[in-house]
């Protein structure tokens, strides 16, 4: 049997392998930081609003504006470039900080839950944690 392709030096094997990409890359330490200040503004953002007392549409724009600023985070992560894909743990935080944030925005939007201090503190916790754990796992190499 023959070939007609030609044979490739090892040399070039070599060549193309080091060319392939690394899906083990790290976070910048801009995107890092980014990330904390996300948190920052997330966490701070939601317990201001919820002190406010806003209006309902108010809080439904407040509310929207944590879901994308959420949404934005899992879409760069999505398609940034040479990365690893997501694990079923790191996809599931993901859905959970997302879910989470149906408290702060029930209260907000629907003036349901707890008035006091504590209690929005906690309400606006649960997702910020949630948040906070996604990026730990996507950032921990």
């Amino acid at each position: 049997m023959m070939h007609d392709e030609p044979r490739t030096d090892p040399a070039d094997q070599l060549a193309v392998i080091d060319s392939a990409p690394d899906l083990s890359r790290s976070a910048s330490v801009g995107e890092r930081v980014t990330g904390v200040i996300t948190l920052v503004a997330l966490y701070g953002g939601l317990v201001v609003s919820l002190e406010s007392d806003l209006p309902p549409v108010a809080g439904a724009a407040v509310f929207v504006a944590a879901t994308m600023l959420l949404l934005t985070w899992n879409g760069h992560h999505d398609g940034a470039a040479r990365r690893r894909p997501h694990t079923k743990v790191e996809m599931a935080v993901r859905f959970c900080g997302v879910v989470f944030l149906c408290m702060p925005g029930a209260e907000l939007i629907f003036d349901e839950g707890s008035d006091s201090l504590t209690g929005h503190l906690i309400s606006a916790a649960l997702p910020t944690a949630a948040a906070a754990v996604y990026f730990l796992l996507r950032w921990r190499r």
